[in-house]
């Protein structure tokens, strides 16, 4: 399971992966999201007056929360989907929601 964080540039390491674009005052981005930070990177982060940063971790889930948490999920999308019909569209559309709701949900 993916886990976002937000740390002070001071604590930021190269090699951690950006959950988020780094963007400066006028909306701009300098470093895109799902990036892996270098040392230049940070010192050119920090040169540009950025102070925080959204990291990504990769997080190891409790066997018996990860079940609750996907029942919850096939609970929660048996609902949205109870009149959708069984169509390969619909089923695909189903697949695609669960396997981005597993990623992105804590």
């Amino acid at each position: 399971m993916k886990n976002k964080e937000t740390l002070s540039i001071n604590d930021a390491m190269p090699g951690m992966l950006l959950a988020e674009a780094v963007m400066d005052d006028a909306g701009r981005v300098l470093v895109p999201a799902a990036t892996a930070l270098t040392e230049s990177m940070l010192q050119g982060l920090v040169r540009r007056n950025i102070v925080e940063l959204v990291i990504e971790s990769e997080v190891d889930e409790d066997p018996a929360a990860a079940l609750v948490r996907r029942a919850k999920i096939e609970e929660t999308l048996a609902h949205r989907f109870r009149k959708a019909g069984d169509a390969s569209g619909t089923r695909s559309l189903y697949q695609a929601v669960f396997d981005f709701s597993l990623e992105h949900q804590a």
